[in-house]
């Protein structure tokens, strides 16, 4: 009896799994890293003008948000995490009040993205 509940919730979470399963195409993952580069763009030239922390830390968010859409394999996929942690660090040195810091941690996450963009879709 014990097996045959877990065969069932394991046939139910794997049919769970396979229908949430989205099929991305490249075009909408390489126009949603594109989105992504664009929005961390904002965020560096909001911390530059001096704008106000909720602003800045709003665009982090949606930056950090939109970063989680994009759906790439193989190398660029370790540049797209690569990516990610720097813009973790990035919020995490803006919180803690260095500007200069999340900056160039930003920026260092915008040349992840671009690399990794340059690798998944070569044309």
């Amino acid at each position: 009896m014990f097996l045959l509940k877990k065969l069932v919730v394991t046939l139910f979470v794997s049919i769970l799994m396979l229908s949430s399963a989205q099929a991305f195409e490249p075009a909408e993952s390489e126009q949603t890293l594109t989105n992504v580069i664009d929005l961390n763009a904002q965020t560096i030239a909001a911390m530059k003008a001096g704008e106000s922390a909720e602003t800045v830390a709003a665009l982090l968010k949606a930056t950090k948000q939109s970063s989680k859409s994009v759906v790439i394999s193989g190398p660029a996929d370790l540049n797209k995490q690569r990516g990610g942690m720097a813009l973790r660090k990035s919020r995490r040195a803006f919180r803690d009040g260095d500007l200069e810091k999340a900056i160039e941690l930003a920026t260092d996450a915008i040349n992840y993205y671009k690399k990794a963009q340059s690798i998944a879709f070569v044309k």
